[in-house]
């Protein structure tokens, strides 16, 4: 009986733990960032050049290769559900591999080679 009243308040307890944990972190982090990133605050103008440079100027490659993966993706998969009766679904398919699986290991290569 006990148990049941208190349940909740720790439960509540653990999550106002967790958010202070992770704000610390946060903190943390941002000090450390802070402390070795002098020389890149010194010229600011440089370091906004590099990520244009290399974020910004990335997306258009990033994008047509998904593009494209995208396409590849659909040609093969519409051929395997049409056996099965489910082309309806080509689309969802297409688009939770690439946001899922796919993506995120695409935009990281491409991205990297970029750099």
């Amino acid at each position: 009986m006990l148990d049941a009243l208190t349940a909740p308040l720790r439960k509540l307890g653990n999550l106002t733990i967790n958010a202070i944990w992770r704000l610390g972190f946060a903190s943390r982090f941002l000090a450390a960032i802070l402390l070795y990133s002098g020389q890149s605050l010194r010229r600011f103008s440089l370091t906004i050049r590099e990520i244009y440079f290399a974020g910004v100027l990335s997306l258009i490659i990033i994008i047509v290769s998904g593009l494209f993966v995208g396409m590849v993706l659909g040609l093969q998969g519409y051929t395997t559900l049409v056996r099965f009766g489910s082309a309806d679904a080509l689309g969802a398919v297409v688009a939770l591999a690439l946001l899922r699986e796919l993506g995120p290991v695409l935009a990281a290569l491409l991205f990297s080679s970029r750099a």
